[in-house]
């Protein structure tokens, strides 16, 4: 087999079926900017959906004989092997490229598993011989590889622009390619960074037997100014996780967006109804890590801005509390972009929320300060007054980043007098359904919470509100807290009563969106509820996602919806009844799978 990379933009695309199989395949060719037409007698919902909002062209009958000569390209999806094969000779006789699914004798072409990180994409084909194989190579590097990959490409694109102007010859050039390959590549953890302009300016220049050339005529780069047609940049809250928290400003903010700038973070937040034609640029940074320096993401902004797009700029939180959001906003005043700040909910109030923490109380704690704690790894440069901290008994104190300076935090604050048993707290990934706490005394914290494994995002909490905690943890008695599902987007209102009981509902369109796959990847999934054997097929390719482990429980309403989750391959498959009523749905998923099945 010969591997190729389509353009089927507003390309004529034909899909002879109308069930599950067939929706992945409209999907795919979908996000690829073809113009689908679908042939099938009747069509699962979805399918049906996409036809209403004019999405594709559904012609409601059987496959007409010779028909698929006049299209582009064309995919057979039927569960009727003769039309499969007239679909396939029609094609082939015509010299069009034709697939049928799952029958590699009537293929022209066959389709990879795909991994896809902005412009990024890898294939992995085994000419249809083993799709199995290839599927689980695919979902082996999808957990590899981060979406810090889509920046890089972008970076190495630009970079390739700079260097093809400077005329150089073909050896110099690739000598260039090298330098920026080698130093953000890291082929062992199959890691990428994008490199900062510094860095870049140092592989442009010239060695110093180098030969220069008159470069070729190309158009200038942009100018710093102001242009007219500039667009408007959104910094805007995602708060502290939960989807929920999402202002009602800033979700309108996404949905008139034409990019999304969005930190690690934040993308729990996005919602899963983006349209595949809005940019998603992943530029957030893991602890101990930043795959895109900060003065790359103002750069994007800018030029994103200067190309006349409406982009949001998504960070967790508040873009002004520990967000370098002044920062960018500053960058963007510089460079004359019109822009706006669309506050969010800091984790600092949210989170202590979440654990059952009160930021004031009155008698207890009548002021609230909020650091960084990495300030106190800071040695006498630290801009924290930890001796007045220390001596507030009245205060309530919130350090954010606070799990790797926990120990340093600590040791100041006693070394300046805070009584030891003062009760405090960390809370790891508040609001969402990884939150995990640590509640002990201030001497004791830092054992604590080594033992029980807390990791970063994590919050800080010191005073004596935090001796409410256990009374007051309203999220942590929810029968679903802890979960988080994915259902496929419905209008029965499914999604509130899940997450009214406590889960974190991932409600995502069928077909997916970029932003869908996204969220689906933000954290690890614990259930998918699936409803009809169609919505079993429309994610059944996402089961390679990131977020999407071994754990996963499969909730199949239905012996159908699980007869069909079974010849998928599922596994711990549990089936539920067809009548359950939202209150019964809720207490079914609380006890927990009934036994190891699949």
């Amino acid at each position: 087999m010969f591997p190729v990379m389509l353009d089927l933009e507003n390309r004529r695309c034909l899909v002879v079926g109308g069930g599950g199989v067939a929706l992945r395949k409209v999907q795919g060719l979908l996000e690829e900017g073809a113009l689908v037409t679908l042939v099938a007698p009747e069509a699962v919902g979805p399918l049906a959906a996409l036809a209403a909002a004019g999405r594709i062209g559904w012609e409601r009958r059987a496959y007409q004989a010779g028909e698929a000569g006049g299209f582009w390209l064309v995919v057979a999806a039927t569960d009727d092997r003769a039309v499969n094969a007239q679909v396939f000779r029609d094609a082939d006789d015509a010299g069009i490229w034709a697939n049928v699914a799952d029958d590699p004798e009537l293929c022209s072409f066959h389709l990879p598993a795909r991994i896809r990180r902005g412009e990024l994409q890898l294939a992995i084909g085994s000419a249809g011989e083993a799709p199995f194989a290839a599927r689980r190579l695919r979902g082996l590097l999808e957990q590899r590889l981060g979406p810090e990959w889509g920046e890089w490409l972008a970076a190495a694109a630009r970079f390739r622009d700079q260097v093809r102007r400077l005329g150089l010859t073909a050896p110099e050039q690739e000598s260039r390619f090298d330098r920026f390959f080698e130093a953000t590549v890291d082929g062992e953890n199959l890691t990428a960074r994008v490199p900062t302009r510094a860095e870049q300016q140092q592989w442009l220049a010239a060695g110093p037997d180098e030969r220069r050339v008159e470069p070729a005529a190309t158009t200038p780069a942009p100018g710093p100014g102001p242009t007219a047609a500039a667009g408007l940049v959104s910094l805007v809250g995602a708060g502290p996780g939960c989807p929920g928290l999402l202002t009602v400003r800033g979700r309108r903010r996404l949905a008139e967006a034409d990019a999304v700038v969005y930190d690690r973070l934040a993308a729990g937040t996005l919602p899963c109804d983006l349209p595949a034609a809005v940019e998603l640029h992943a530029v957030g940074k893991a602890a101990g890590s930043q795959p895109v320096p900060q003065e790359e993401i103002t750069a994007l902004l800018v030029l994103l801005a200067r190309a006349g797009k409406r982009v949001v700029r998504l960070k967790g939180g508040d873009p002004y509390v520990f967000g370098r959001g002044g920062e960018e906003a500053e960058a963007l005043a510089a460079e004359g972009i019109p822009f706006e700040v669309v506050p969010g909910v800091t984790s600092g109030v949210a989170a202590l929320a979440w654990a059952g923490i009160p930021a004031t109380h009155r008698g207890e704690a009548v002021r609230l300060s909020l650091v960084t704690a990495h300030d106190a790894a800071q040695g006498e440069e630290s801009l924290v007054r930890w001796d007045l901290l220390a001596g507030d008994e009245h205060a309530t104190l919130v350090g954010y980043m606070g799990v790797a300076a926990l120990p340093e935090v600590v040791a100041r604050l006693l070394d300046a007098g805070m009584d030891p048993a003062t009760p405090a707290a960390v809370i790891e990934q508040g609001t969402t359904s990884a939150q995990r706490r640590v509640v002990a005394t201030l001497a004791e914290l830092p054992a604590a919470s080594a033992r029980a494994g807390l990791q970063p995002p994590a919050l800080l909490v010191i005073g004596p509100t935090v001796g409410h905690a256990d009374r007051l943890d309203w999220f942590g008695r929810l029968p679903l807290a802890g979960q988080r599902l994915l259902i496929a987007a419905a209008d029965d209102g499914l999604a509130f009563h899940l997450e009214d009981a406590g889960a974190e509902v991932v409600s995502v369109p069928l077909p997916l969106t970029p932003a869908a796959r996204v969220v689906m990847a933000a954290r690890p999934l614990t259930g998918c509820l699936v409803r009809r054997p169609d919505e079993v097929d429309g994610l059944d390719d996402e089961r390679c996602s990131p977020g999407w482990g071994a754990e996963v429980v499969a909730w199949c309403v239905g012996e159908a919806t699980a007869s069909r989750a079974r010849d998928c391959g599922w596994q711990r498959i549990e089936v539920l009844e067809e009548a359950l009523d939202p209150a019964g749905l809720v207490a079914r998923i609380a006890a927990g799978p009934r036994a190891a099945s699949g």
